[in-house]
């Protein structure tokens, strides 16, 4: 193979966001009753899914396989912000999201010892990308003409923030990206953490699900805060304070727990 380990699972990771990209796209396309948009949509769409296939074409040229993922860059959105509900929503986070692609691709293009196939796949996504910036910005500067400028300014505030925090929290992967990819590796942390859970709580772990809310298991805030110092000792990890305020799942705590992990 002619890249690396951690660059397959980076490069995977690029593939596996863009398919994600592609498959929201489509759902969006075939519900919503605006005809342009719909057109824009299903363009969005291909561009996404034709991404991930030069992906994988670029993984395999270089002589690997695309592997399985854990996560793609919008499944950390959609931990932070729940699941975008309006157009409104849909189109900010679109409009973060491909600004932060051009930026983070421009600077993959600058990490030393860039393959040349990466090289040119990373300049062929740029070029693309920014058509897709053009028309979501002309359908956020519609909709704040038509409703409300200040909404939309604080929407595209609030996603730039959520945004800086989810690329801060996976660059920490950057030379390490199997720790936060792997899926064995992941199911791993989190089963470890389920069983200190359950035996913190007193309940049985086989009812502790990823998409469990604390509150639904019975953890109140004095709780948690016990639950928190038991993973602190074990794991020999330090929680912020910000972070209890953002634990609402099981998901998000053994998430997190392995995020503290990778940065000791």
């Amino acid at each position: 193979m002619e890249i690396s380990e951690n660059d397959l699972w980076i490069l995977s990771y690029y593939r596996e966001s863009e398919l994600a990209g592609s498959l929201v796209m489509g759902r969006l396309a075939r519900e919503t009753d605006d005809d342009d948009l719909r057109v824009h949509l299903t363009e969005h769409c291909a561009e996404e899914a034709h991404h991930a296939w030069l992906w994988t074409e670029t993984i395999l040229k270089v002589g690997g396989t695309p592997k399985r993922v854990a996560e793609t860059y919008q499944t950390r959105y959609y931990h932070e912000i729940g699941t975008p509900t309006s157009l409104l929503e849909i189109l900010a986070l679109t409009q973060v999201f491909e600004r932060r692609v051009i930026r983070h691709f421009r600077a993959h293009l600058k990490w030393p010892n860039t393959h040349p196939a990466v090289a040119a796949t990373l300049t062929r996504m740029i070029e693309d990308e920014a058509g897709h910036i053009s028309w979501v910005k002309d359908r956020l500067d519609r909709y704040a003409a038509e409703k409300d400028t200040g909404v939309v300014a604080a929407t595209m505030r609030r996603f730039t923030e959520v945004d800086e925090r989810v690329y801060e929290a996976a660059m920490r992967y950057r030379d390490n990206a199997r720790e936060l990819l792997d899926p064995a590796l992941r199911n791993s942390v989190q089963n470890d953490v389920r069983r200190v859970v359950a035996k913190t709580l007193g309940v049985s772990d086989d009812v502790i699900r990823e998409t469990s809310s604390l509150r639904d298991l019975g953890v109140n805030s004095l709780d948690l805060v016990v639950l928190v110092m038991a993973i602190e000792e074990k794991y020999r990890i330090e929680f912020d304070p910000s972070d209890l305020e953002r634990l609402r799942t099981f998901g998000d705590l053994a998430r997190r727990v392995g995020e503290l992990k990778g940065e000791r």
